[in-house]
């Protein structure tokens, strides 16, 4: 029996064959060479691929340059906006733009990452709101202020209508319209 010599039953055999796996055991060693094979294949080249697709492109580098530019201070003491600094003596200009640019080119950093590598190498002073500053709660006391306003003139507001909805009718004197409309005939 050809089955026998296998050490194989016929139920082994259906089941082998219905989930694709082997019948003979030299082929198992061949699936797990392929398999380790296309494992390191992946391993090595999906970084590759990841590395390249992650590079920033130079029009991004230089909107990203500017967006960030635009929102730090140059720290020579003229306290103009580090790309527009007009001082001409002005070191502390050059070195911040070649750190920025050099920072924009980093695929690693988003512009978050970039003002905080900005304000650890020159201070604090480098931007234009700083991290530790009042305004961020002083901003969000006067917005929940400012929609509890507008909320309570709101309310005021429609419990006007349902005031005025809630009077009764006021009835006119006959009299008093007769004297009313002769006045108004005298006027014309």
């Amino acid at each position: 029996m050809a089955i026998a010599d296998f050490g194989l039953r016929i139920s082994d055999w259906r089941f082998r064959a219905a989930t694709g796996m082997c019948l003979r055991p030299k082929c198992r060693v061949q699936n797990a060479k392929w398999a380790a094979l296309l494992f390191v294949l992946f391993a090595v080249c999906a970084p590759v691929g990841w590395a390249q697709s992650t590079d920033r492109s130079p029009a991004e580098a230089e909107r990203l340059y500017h967006e960030v530019g635009d929102q730090l201070f140059c720290i020579c003491g003229c306290r103009e906006n580090l790309l527009t600094c007009s001082h001409n003596t002005c070191s502390a200009k050059d070195e911040e733009r070649a750190y920025l640019r050099e920072l924009t080119q980093n695929p690693k950093f988003d512009a978050a990452a970039i003002k905080q590598g900005m304000a650890d190498r020159f201070g604090n002073e480098v931007l234009q709101v700083q991290q530790a500053s009042s305004l961020y709660p002083i901003l969000a006391f006067s917005g929940i202020v400012l929609v509890a306003a507008f909320g309570a003139g709101f309310w005021v507001i429609t419990r006007r209508e349902e005031t005025k909805a809630e009077q009764p009718e006021v009835t006119i004197d006959p009299e008093m319209e007769a004297r009313i409309a002769n006045e108004l005939k005298e006027l014309d």
